[in-house]
């Protein structure tokens, strides 16, 4: 195996060169010196050589120049940072730049920022008149609302600065890796011409933006969001709740396109097409199916390696020999690393090539283990179909996620007793939700109406997926926090993996234990779904919801006969996506009305992401609709969707019929006080509220009593007088605030004045549910104290 050898020699080189402080001609010193040495050893026989007889003399000497070539290409691959007209010359001069370039990444849109990555031409200082010829790449954090491709050439201006590192995570030596050794951190942005970058990846790209925009008016948040990361390889959409519930259950190798689903797809389209045609032909059906799923997800370097691994997996089972496919996995190694030396430290890559190894190593020997054991308790034609999707869905799966977790356990520092638990309970359900959601999402790009006929199909599968992973995540098993693990440990693991498995023992309980219950499945598949039409459906009461959006506020009314109303929309799209998407009928989103009641930056910047996925039949605005740049960006958006604006006015009365109303009280540049009434059911929303309408009505005295007060401006305390909340006496306060609000929000001292009313935030509550019949109410909340 001459292939495993070299390509761990060369692996070598290239960490030593990491490590080591050795200039390039050293290594070539050594290089040649220790050649000579070698060869003059074996032509004078030396003696010692004789213990080293099963290694030939040429395979000696030919590892040490893979060793000595890996150390070098290291060196060659790094930048010059002498070169003046590097980059990082610039960095942390206190000045500001202008720097021109053309964006040769994907943008990765997140709530607030869009990160970009430019390959740089020219650099301007402020205080100079002249620009110069620059080299390097750079990462720039624009404003998210700003919309630039792939392929444009962009001015950026700002200050540019060293990626920071701490004692917990180094953000520079993330970015060093990838090429990256300056950044921007506020970049303003001015697109110069477009259609600059290669013309391949330029459409590969564009058909990405086109997938991502028809999957999130497919599917419903969150299992949009999820689709879009297992589909897209994007996982910005996916809510901080559902990635946090993936993380104690161990199950985040789900949400992103890595090595691990790719080799999965891989081994599921060779059994797929094997079983329609035969072996050679499915295994080059299998290897096209690849090729169009890696287009599909955008084609990156990380994926295509991924796709290059999963090929090797289907190679391997098609000459059914390890040996061979370990070899093919090497060389394969050796490739991409003698490409891209920095590829050993990159977690993509690693989760490739060990999935690849686990389906080499361990699929069929499970496989057959199974089929042993089963045929001790059914016939054995009835063990042999159950074999089969029991190795597809179940053993095929976890043969890839054995040879993964040490890579998981020493990235990611923590294990999850959930996982030996939501792993078998999940994985039987992810080759449906990666083949018939792309297929159905390939469908829509081609013709819309095919992929909203074929998007029920995969919709059961991913709910089932999120909801079992959100149960699991609650149960009381402590998530064991390893800490850092070193690189000795996790090697110490796989040799103690490998001893097992070339020892010839593979232990026979543990597939026995991974047997699937698949009618379970199938059966909570069903209770999800039919539990989610029931708790959607109207009931004939009012459903008034304060959702979880952080700072800011966020409103959703659902009346007696299911007329469904937004007020404001709160700072995160993505947060108020996946609010909205569990509250409502998967294929039957909608919004009969949203109204801006309070039209500044925290209230309504995540409605502008929404509008493609939550397209209302009429908007009201209260308020200055030039107030902030978010609010313009909003009425054009709305200007551009042809939703009718409608702006309020004190004393109007919006009638929602089965006897909701809600009135206008008052109205100021920064919104519109509210008051929603239902029989004897009164909430008072005082957005925008000001000093002179207090008086007005007395201090709330002409106002009365009222069922539910929303604290003003996010609890600061000026804005909610004592007299004002004792003369209007509510039964509940509830204040819409974020966990640890950069304003230090909610004021203690209103905090402390609020002791004796019942009081719920979402900083500790969650999202807050109230119902009532108007005339009893019931409270639910997401989290208890």
């Amino acid at each position: 195996m001459p292939i495993i050898w070299i390509t761990c020699s060369f692996f070598a080189g290239v960490i030593s060169a990491d490590i080591l402080p050795w200039k390039f001609f050293i290594w070539v010193l050594l290089g040649i010196g220790g050649s000579l040495v070698l060869i003059g050893l074996f032509w004078l026989k030396y003696p010692g050589y004789q213990k080293l007889s099963a290694f030939p003399r040429g395979m000696i000497l030919i590892l040490f120049i893979s060793f000595i070539l890996g150390g070098s290409r290291y060196l060659t691959a790094l930048p010059d940072f002498e070169d003046p007209e590097y980059l990082t010359n610039y960095a942390d001069k206190n000045s500001s730049v202008i720097i021109t370039g053309v964006i040769n990444d994907f943008p990765d849109s997140r709530d607030q920022v869009t990160n970009l990555q430019v390959k740089t031409e020219r650099i301007q200082i402020s205080h100079w008149e002249e620009d110069f010829p620059v080299q390097g790449l750079l990462l720039a954090k624009i404003p998210v609302e700003k919309n630039p491709k792939f392929g444009d050439r962009v001015q950026l201006t700002g200050y540019l600065e060293t990626p920071p590192e701490d004692e917990d995570y180094s953000y520079r030596e993330y970015l060093n890796r990838k090429g990256i050794y300056v950044y921007l951190p506020k970049a303003e942005i001015a697109v110069l011409e477009h259609g600059q970058g290669n013309l391949v990846l330029r459409g590969i790209f564009e058909l990405k933006s086109r997938a991502l925009e028809i999957l999130y008016r497919l599917w419903p948040d969150p299992e949009a969001s999820l689709l879009a990361g297992i589909l897209l390889g994007v996982e910005t959409g996916i809510p901080d709740q559902v990635q946090q519930a993936f993380r104690d259950t161990g199950t985040t190798h789900i949400i992103a396109i890595s090595g691990f689903n790719i080799t999965i797809v891989a081994g599921l389209f060779s059994r797929f097409f094997s079983r329609l045609l035969n072996p050679r032909q499915g295994a080059v059906a299998a290897v096209m199916g690849i090729g169009l799923y890696t287009l599909l997800v955008g084609a990156d370097a990380a994926v295509v390696r991924a796709a290059v691994m999963g090929g090797l997996s289907i190679f391997a089972q098609q000459i059914g020999r390890r040996q061979h496919g370990i070899n093919a996995a090497a060389l394969a190694s050796l490739i991409m690393i003698l490409i891209n030396p920095q590829l050993p430290w990159d977690i993509s890559f690693q989760l490739s090539l060990s999935a690849t190894l686990g389906l080499i190593l361990y699929a069929d020997p499970f496989a057959q283990r199974f089929f042993k054991f089963s045929s001790r308790f059914l016939p054995e034609q009835t063990a042999q179909r159950i074999t089969q999707p029991v190795s597809e869905y179940i053993l095929f799966t976890f043969a890839a996620q054995l040879t993964t977790f040490p890579v998981m356990l020493y990235h990611f520092h923590s294990f999850s007793l959930n996982t030996f638990l939501a792993n078998p309970a999940i994985l039987p359900v992810q080759p449906p939700i990666m083949l018939v959601g792309g297929l159905a999402l390939i469908l829509g790009l081609i013709w819309f109406p095919l992929g909203v006929a074929a998007a029920p199909l995969v919709y059961p599968f991913v709910l089932y997926t999120i909801r079992v992973v959100e149960w699991f995540s609650r149960l009381p098993f402590r998530t064991l926090y390893t800490g850092e693990i070193g690189v000795g440990w996790i090697a110490l693991l796989y040799l103690c993996l490998g001893v097992i498995t070339f020892g010839g023992s593979v232990i026979t309980w543990f597939i026995a234990a991974l047997k699937p219950s698949l009618i379970a499945v199938g059966f909570g598949i069903v209770l999800i779904i039919c539990w989610q039409a029931v708790f959607i459906a109207p009931d004939g009461r009012l459903h008034l919801y304060l959702l979880d959006i952080g700072t800011g506020s966020a409103v959703y009314l659902v009346t007696p006969s299911g007329e469904k109303i937004l007020i404001n929309g709160g700072p995160s799209t993505k947060r108020l996506s996946d609010h909205l998407g569990r509250r409502q009928p998967a294929f039957k989103r909608e919004l009969n009305t949203i109204l801006i009641a309070s039209p500044v930056e925290q209230d309504i910047d995540a409605l502008a992401g929404i509008l493609p996925r939550f397209l209302p039949e009429e908007v009201y605005w209260l308020g200055d609709d030039s107030l902030c740049w978010e609010a313009e960006n909003l009425r054009n958006e709305l200007e551009k969707n042809s939703i009718p604006i409608i702006y309020g006015e004190p004393g109007q009365i919006l009638e929602l019929g089965d006897g909701v109303k809600i009135t206008v009280l008052a109205e100021s540049r920064r919104g519109g006080t509210l008051l929603i009434e239902y029989k004897n059911f009164r909430s008072l929303f005082p957005y925008g509220i000001s000093e002179k309408y207090r008086e007005e009505i007395r201090m709330g005295r002409d106002l009365g009593n009222v069922t539910l007060l929303m604290a003003a401006d996010n609890g600061y305390q000026s804005s909610n007088p004592s007299e004002w909340i004792r003369n209007l006496n509510p039964q509940i306060l509830f204040l819409s605030v974020g966990i640890k609000d950069s304003q230090g929000l909610p004021d203690r001292g209103l905090i402390d004045r609020l002791a004796g009313y019942s009081l719920l935030r979402t900083d500790q509550h969650g999202s807050i549910h109230i119902t009532t019949d108007g005339k009893q109410i019931w409270v639910y909340v997401d989290k208890l104290d």
